[in-house]
């Protein structure tokens, strides 16, 4: 129940607003206008009835002074000069700031800027023109479809429609429909389905839009000028305009075309242009204040030698001299203005010789057909004459002198040359002869010769190929207009580039490292010099890039901290100043385990079993009885009579160890051993000392040592020597040497050890005797 009451509430509350109050609004609707002209609209709301209404254009209030309040429902409201393509107008509740009702108001345009022309179908037609062509401007404000028509007024009217902004009338009877002499009205009208517009009218006269079709040139070459006719297609008109454009075909830089204009006529000479020059050549006509014609198609000519600063410049290459005949490379160039002119197919260019001998002799005229000509001479001195023709006249003429095999002539020295961004420096010492000039030639093939002309000591060439080897040669031009000796320097190169060939030599890998080197081969005379080698080795596992760099002096690396048992790639790069070059990528994989630990284990181990075998060696000579070694005993030189001065000098025998007991006084001993008698076959021989070593042996580890018993030398050879008894000895003494000296019977002084003194352990002591023996002595036989 109360729900139905709800309703029925809503229901009747509804139906009473309907019967008293009537829906705001503003009219009219959808407007579209004229740009520039006034709008008016009109908002009318029984909702407010105190009068109280404001208006918005595009959500921006607009002034009260343009709105007016008829009552109090209804407000009006009035715009001037409307230029908005697309606007929306709201009228609002002054109290509440509610949009009561809005429009939206759109505005369009005239056409404008109509622009016609009489014109032809084909370029080479001729006559009357067939074709009336009108264009226009018109903002469409993005509109779809606009239907356009052109009007044009004369003696009958005719008209042509399009929905683009340009229209043609075809097969126009001008001579019926159209008065060259009078003007015509031209209207263009642009219609949709919301509105209308039509332009203002266009008042024209026919000849002043009379479009001509271009003229049709011809040009011709003369030695100073080129002439340029045409030919136009109205050829019934008295008076007309004419421009002529020209330009260099091949120009190095960007230049403006000149333009040569006319009045009334049907060709004209072109002077200002420049020798062996290729131009195009194009003409455009017009009647008074009329549309230009489109330009003529471009004619190209080549333009000849103007005789005017032309200049002929020759120079030669001469050889040695073989079998009496040299051979005399001729290469020259014309130039206008120091500009290189090159117009072989229109010169013609004779050689004669000149020989300087005995007798001289002039030679016959032989053509060249280019700027290269060889020919022979001997090795005489000649002067080769060349002369350029154009249409059988001469227009420049030199000459250059080839000087004789042995003439003495001057020539240049010291030449120094230099290389910096692709330009090459060149100096040298003047000889000590005047000379008016110099000519530096310069080729980088041998076939391809530049040259140029210097009066100073140095010179400076440019517009090299890069990367090239130059062989460069300064001649001296003398003041009477001889030829020096040329001088050649030394090869040089215009720049330099990137390193040669790089390969990788070598890869020795370890465990964790790896010893990498490599070679770079010089491809190129003008390769660079290398500043640096860079070694990039990547992992292949996990893709890490690394890289070592080094010094350019260097060809190997080693590679550290890497993986054992990997693979990886390296590959080397060679950077010099002006480029670098990279060597082919190659492989090598990483050992498990270090190889120089096997090798280091095996030398190890050989020095071991050496050492222990020179041990073992020693060892067994250490612990054998060693044969008495001189090096450790005493020695005593035993003097003969003829040099004996003092015979009391002589000093006892020490041997370590020894008792007094042992002490042997050799002065004593001497004087047992000396041999009696004058008559003694061996008293005069000698005057060589005699060494003599005495050795005592104990018999037995504690035993007493050995005395010397005394003993006689007999006078004779076989009894010169004698065993020395001794007390309870097993050994033999050693045999004692007789002198000069009688022998006088001694008794040694017996030693006897004390008896209360205990047996000790000796060690055997040694005297050691070195004999010197005179070789006519026999003796001891």
């Amino acid at each position: 129940m109360p729900v139905f009451f709800v309703v029925c509430i809503l229901v009747v509350i509804s139906t009473l607003c309907k019967g008293h109050f009537q829906p705001c609004r503003v009219f009219p609707t959808d407007l579209f206008v004229e740009v520039g002209s006034s709008v008016r609209l009109v908002c009318n709301c029984d909702s407010v009835r105190n009068g109280k209404f404001f208006w918005t254009l595009n959500r921006r209030r607009l002034d009260e002074n343009l709105s007016k309040t008829i009552n109090s429902t209804h407000s009006v409201l009035s715009l001037r000069n409307f230029t908005h393509s697309n606007a929306t107008v709201e009228c609002h509740n002054t109290e509440t700031t509610q949009i009561l009702g809005g429009t939206i108001v759109k505005t369009y345009s005239k056409p404008k800027n109509i622009e016609c022309l009489l014109h032809y179908e084909n370029p080479l037609d001729d006559g009357v023109p067939q074709l009336f062509t009108c264009t226009w401007e018109h903002q469409t404000h993005n509109l779809k479809k606009i239907n356009y028509t052109v009007n044009i007024e004369s003696a009958e009217v005719f008209w042509c429609s399009s929905t683009v902004k340009s229209c043609t009338i075809q097969d126009v009877d001008v001579s019926g429909q159209i008065s060259l002499v009078k003007n015509i009205i031209v209207t263009v009208k642009a219609e949709t389905a919301k509105w209308t517009s039509s332009s203002d009218p266009y008042k024209v006269s026919p000849l002043s839009i009379l479009k001509m079709n271009p003229p049709l040139v011809a040009v011709t070459a003369s030695p100073d000028h080129l002439l340029v006719s045409w030919k136009i297609i109205l050829d019934f008109l008295d008076i007309f305009f004419c421009q002529i454009k020209y330009y260099k075909t091949f120009s190095t830089t960007e230049e403006t075309p000149k333009i040569t204009n006319c009045t009334s006529c049907r060709n004209a000479t072109l002077e200002d242009v420049e020798s062996c020059t290729f131009y195009n050549i194009s003409v455009r006509c017009s009647l008074k204040n009329s549309t230009w014609s489109d330009w003529s198609q471009e004619e190209t000519i080549l333009t000849k030698v103007k005789k005017r600063h032309v200049e002929l410049l020759l120079w030669r290459k001469v050889s040695e001299l073989q079998e009496h005949r040299r051979k005399v490379h001729l290469m020259w160039r014309l130039s206008q203005g120091n500009v290189s002119l090159k117009c072989a197919d229109t010169v013609k260019f004779t050689i004669r010789q000149t020989t300087y001998g005995e007798n001289m002799t002039e030679g016959k005229d032989t053509t060249c057909v280019s700027s290269l000509c060889d020919v022979e001479v001997d090795e005489n001195a000649h002067q080769i004459h060349l002369r350029a023709l154009q249409s059988e006249s001469v227009i420049a003429q030199d000459s250059i002198y080839v000087p004789a095999v042995a003439e003495s002539l001057p020539r240049v020295s010291d030449i120094r040359t230099s290389n910096h961004e692709g330009v090459i420096l060149v100096s040298w010492r003047a000889p000590k002869q005047p000379v008016r000039s110099y000519v530096i030639d310069w080729t980088h093939n041998g076939n391809q010769y530049e040259w140029a002309e210097s009066e100073n000591t140095d010179a400076t060439l440019s517009d090299l190929h890069d990367r090239k080897p130059y062989n460069i040669t300064v001649t001296p031009l003398l003041l009477d207009g001889r030829t020096g000796h040329s001088t050649r320097a030394l090869q040089i190169c215009s720049g330099f580039g990137a390193p040669g060939r790089i390969t990788v030599r070598d890869v020795e890998p370890y465990d964790t490292s790896a010893f990498v080197s490599w070679d770079t081969t010089s491809e190129d005379v003008c390769s660079g010099a290398v500043l640096n080698y860079t070694v990039f080795y990547r992992n292949q596992s996990t893709g890490t890039l690394h890289g070592v760099t080094v010094n350019g002096g260097k060809l190997n690396v080693s590679l550290k901290d890497l993986t054992p048992a990997t693979q990886y790639s390296i590959y080397v790069e060679g950077r010099a100043e002006n480029g670098l070059t990279i060597s082919e990528r190659s492989f090598f994989t990483t050992k498990r385990f270090d190889p120089r630990l096997l090798n280091s284990i095996i030398a190890c181990g050989i020095i071991i079993f050496i050492l222990v075998i020179i041990c073992v060696v020693m060892w067994k000579k250490v612990n054998e009885k060693p044969v008495p070694d001189p090096a450790v005993s005493s020695v005593a030189e035993w003097l003969l009579q003829s040099n004996q001065k003092d015979k009391s000098h002589f000093q006892k025998f020490f041997v370590p160890f020894e008792s007094y007991c042992d002490q042997i006084y050799i002065q004593e001993f001497l004087s047992t051993l000396t041999p009696s008698g004058n008559g003694d076959p061996w008293m005069n021989q000698g005057q060589e000392s005699l060494k003599t070593t005495i050795s005592l042996m104990p018999n037995a580890i504690g035993e007493k040592p050995v005395a010397l018993s005394e003993t006689q030398l007999s006078p004779f050879p076989e009894e010169s020597t004698s065993s020395l008894s001794t007390e309870s000895s097993s050994v033999n003494p050693y045999r004692s040497q007789a002198t000069t000296e009688t022998l006088v019977p001694r008794k040694t002084n017996q030693c006897k050890l004390e008896s209360n003194l205990p047996h000790e352990r000796f060690s055997p002591k040694s005297v050691y005797v070195s004999l010197h023996m005179y070789e006519q002595n026999d003796w001891l036989k």
